[in-house]
């Protein structure tokens, strides 16, 4: 646990050491960021049962890779509704089976997208990260699709406040072909860019709470499913009745608290609206889906808001209690997943040094080639 620690203490020192007025080196950083993908992407198979999905697919992959078959009905079947997803696994098939190596390269691409949203959008990308930290970082051992879909999305953030519909379309469109629940993000082009009143916001988030304790998020999640053809997602219409989430409501209502104190600081360009309505997204999303298990994900598309506004807000002198309190909000959020996961996260171990982990009823359920466990390399 102690190296998780770390991690988010270096973090935290660099979040605080740079003022927030001029830019940090970009150099300095991505190599931070690539660090931090190093440290995810090293893991021997931690997170949980999904790396094993992910790997056992990929190597499947691979034998029609080396047979020259880019599409067929294994592609298909895998990947049909979400074939750019597939297609980094072709990619990085074309040069190897290992599935260390498939983690470690797709870890590292994501990493590098996040970085280069953070310090587009930030002038202090390290409390961008601290942030990523507490809501997101722990879920890139695990949910390869839907996390680098939301780093795709975030991108096109920038086109949705310039107008420019083709080009968010595209992005938005990419991102679905990765992960299909990225496509709601449609919907932000078409939410109006005015600093709405706070007693408009309060009611429509109370209604959007409202919607998801009633249960109808499940019919969504069918329909959707039907009519992009995906039984994935008209499945978490089961899950959409996980019971109530009382977690997602305090996270949302405690970011909602905190924009709405702050509303006045916000300014009223189109970028910062736009901005706004990504962080109102966030907090309907998880209210809305108050009852799923799987609100907290959908959610990531919209987490860029909650970072570049939570930035800006505590780039001035003044606000030191306010980023005092983020970092300790995110720290507590943080160590709520550390905690919560055990096993799937600790003690952590790297691919570098050959068996399993004592105790990890995972691999035990889960793992298809125990040559693994001597020699991680294998098939590489």
């Amino acid at each position: 646990m102690a190296y998780y620690f770390v991690l988010f203490l270096v973090t935290a020192i660099c979040a605080w050491t740079h003022t927030g007025y001029t830019k940090v080196s970009k150099p300095f950083f991505f190599a931070f960021c690539l660090c931090i993908g190093l440290f995810v992407g090293l893991a021997d198979m931690l997170g949980g049962y999904d790396r094993y999905i992910y790997c056992e697919v990929f190597e499947n992959m691979h034998e029609s890779i080396n047979k020259g078959i880019f599409f067929n009905n294994t592609f298909i079947l895998f990947f049909g509704k979400e074939p750019v997803f597939g297609l980094i696994n072709d990619a990085i098939a074309l040069f190897t089976l290992n599935r260390y190596i498939f983690i470690l390269v797709y870890t590292l691409l994501l990493y590098v997208i996040y970085a280069i949203n953070f310090y587009k959008y930030t002038k202090n990308p390290f409390f961008a990260l601290l942030i990523f930290e507490g809501l997101m970082f722990f879920f890139t051992f695990t949910y390869l699709r839907q996390v680098l879909a939301a780093g795709i999305v975030w991108f096109a953030v920038d086109y949705a406040a310039q107008r420019r519909f083709k080009y968010y379309l595209l992005f938005v469109i990419l991102a679905t072909l990765i992960h299909n629940s990225a496509a709601y993000m449609l919907f932000l082009y078409f939410i109006p860019r005015e600093k709405f009143s706070k007693s408009k916001i309060i009611l429509f988030m109370t209604v959007l709470l409202l919607i998801g304790v009633s249960g109808v998020p499940k019919y969504v999640f069918a329909l959707s499913g039907d009519a992009m053809n995906n039984t994935r997602i008209a499945g978490y219409a089961n899950t959409a009745e996980y019971g109530f989430r009382i977690e997602y409501v305090i996270e949302s209502i405690l970011f909602l608290l905190i924009f709405l104190k702050n509303y006045h600081k916000i300014d009223k360009d189109t970028y910062s609206l736009t901005m706004s309505n990504v962080y109102l997204m966030f907090c309907g999303v998880l209210l809305f889906f108050c009852k799923s298990s799987d609100g907290g994900r959908i959610s990531w598309y919209c987490l860029i808001g909650v970072i570049v506004i939570l930035e800006n807000l505590c780039r001035s002198k003044s606000a030191v209690q306010l980023k005092g309190f983020i970092t300790v909000m995110c720290f507590v959020l943080f160590y709520r997943i550390l905690s919560a996961w055990g096993i799937l996260l600790y003690p952590y171990k790297t691919f570098l040094t050959p068996g399993v982990r004592q105790g990890d009823f995972i691999e035990e359920m889960y793992e298809y080639d125990h040559k693994y466990d001597n020699d991680k390399l294998y098939n590489l």
